[in-house]
């Protein structure tokens, strides 16, 4: 009998030993009896979806998870591109992982470190630089840092689409006189920024049938800053032949134009002056011919995101 309650005293020893071995290397098995890490899973794992987002055009801060986080969440709502600045920990649950999918057809901007020095929603991007992501079941993978006391992007996947352009270009005939810097009529472009970084593409050709020799200047005007963000300085390419002189000019500018606000409304101007050294004809011009030569003469403003 002495022996059999030694036994039992035994094996209650050993199974406490066992439990507070476990209990201190704190090693879990679901579907194994022999986890080899802190969490061991001999199986597929599912991970839930939250309720879904609805978010607003543009930017979007704040988003708040629900009070029971889950790991993915779909977005809807937007009907034009839209970015995300700032979310919301849910008890700022450290490492807490959360896939955000797009269920629009809008593109979808991560915001990079937006908002005070004491917000605790911050996102923080790769390069420290705004995530674009386009096409709808876009997604990007976002992971709650204590230390940082925000959000850090570690994946993305979406399409690769070709950047939105915004352009206008001459369509009727124009003729620069020379003088004083002038707007070129209905040669002026507003477009709504969808990143932080625009490139400003400027091209153009045309003649004259009274200059010899000159140099037309076109700068590109930021309306909205008021300042400009820069021009070509082009002279005129002159063949004399029999029946006279045969002046032709072409232009290319191209420039990064930075530090633009997702969602602000930017407007961009053209404007031209003509400086003249020899004259051939009673009134020297800068021509334009976009509607009878539109072959060789055009004048395009582009924006590039």
């Amino acid at each position: 009998m002495n022996t059999i309650k030694h036994f039992k005293n035994s094996i209650t020893c050993l199974f406490v030993f066992f439990f507070f071995y476990n209990t201190n290397y704190a090693q879990v098995g679901i579907g194994t009896i022999d986890p080899k890490t802190t969490l061991d899973i001999n199986g597929a794992l599912s991970l839930r979806e939250g309720p879904e987002l609805t978010l607003a055009n543009s930017n979007n801060n704040d988003i708040l998870l629900n009070t029971s986080p889950y790991s993915s969440y779909r977005i809807t709502g937007p009907t034009d591109y839209f970015g995300i600045r700032r979310i919301t920990s849910v008890n700022n649950s450290d490492g807490h992982l959360v896939t955000l999918m797009n269920f629009t057809d809008q593109q979808m901007t991560i915001r990079h470190d937006v908002g005070g020095s004491s917000n605790k929603r911050k996102i923080f991007c790769p390069d420290e630089t705004d995530v674009v992501l386009n096409g709808k079941y876009s997604t990007v993978t976002l992971q709650y840092n204590a230390s940082l006391e925000g959000w850090v992007l570690v994946n993305k996947n979406s399409t690769e689409k070709e950047p939105p352009i915004d352009s206008v270009t001459l369509a009727s005939d124009y003729s620069l006189d020379p003088g004083s810097l002038e707007d070129i009529p209905s040669m002026e472009l507003t477009f709504e920024a969808r990143s932080p970084t625009a490139l400003v593409v400027l091209s153009g050709s045309g003649g004259s049938t009274t200059i010899a020799m000159g140099i037309g200047d076109f700068n590109v005007l930021n309306v909205t800053e008021g300042t400009i963000i820069g021009g070509t300085h082009e002279k005129l390419t002159t063949f004399d032949d029999l029946y006279g002189i045969e002046p032709a000019w072409s232009i290319s500018f191209t420039k990064p134009l930075t530090g633009l606000t997702i969602g602000n409304s930017y407007t961009l101007k053209l404007q031209a002056f003509l400086d003249v050294s020899v004259i051939s004809g009673s009134s020297p011009t800068l021509d334009i011919n976009a509607n009878t030569e539109p072959s060789h003469h055009h004048l395009t403003l582009s924006v590039l995101q």
